[in-house]
């Protein structure tokens, strides 16, 4: 890439264009933009969001943001589950069955699925 192109790419991000805009601008491949913003967060002290390459606006009082909305937050998870840190799975026995099962974020779980869940509270309506 020419230092030209890297300097028309920053001086996109600083009007806000997302990678996607910026390739077709200036007629490259939008891998390439989203390399050269990888590679290139900061640009004078401004943070850039992850997922398309948004200035992002910082609150100094605040932890540092990383990505310009939610909608960017959570397409940028979804496409990293690598790195979500997934520490709560619990292993509980279904009160109703006996098997053994895992549960994601909730240790107070009784039941394995629904049909468990719905058994139990069938035969609770009978009594």
């Amino acid at each position: 890439m020419r230092l030209q192109q890297m300097n028309e790419i920053n001086n996109l991000r600083l009007k806000g264009y997302g990678s996607t805009k910026i390739a077709a601008l200036l007629g490259i491949s939008p891998n390439t933009v989203k390399s050269h913003i990888r590679r290139h967060p900061e640009l004078d002290g401004a943070l850039f969001c992850l997922e398309c390459g948004k200035p992002v606006p910082q609150d100094p009082k605040r932890k540092e943001k990383k990505f310009c909305c939610d909608k960017c937050r959570n397409t940028w998870w979804n496409h990293h589950q690598d790195r979500v840190n997934k520490k709560a799975y619990y292993s509980i026995v279904c009160q109703r069955c006996g098997k053994e099962f895992q549960s994601y974020g909730n240790r107070n779980r009784k039941y394995c699925s629904r049909d468990c869940y719905n058994a139990v509270r069938r035969s609770a309506s009978l009594l």
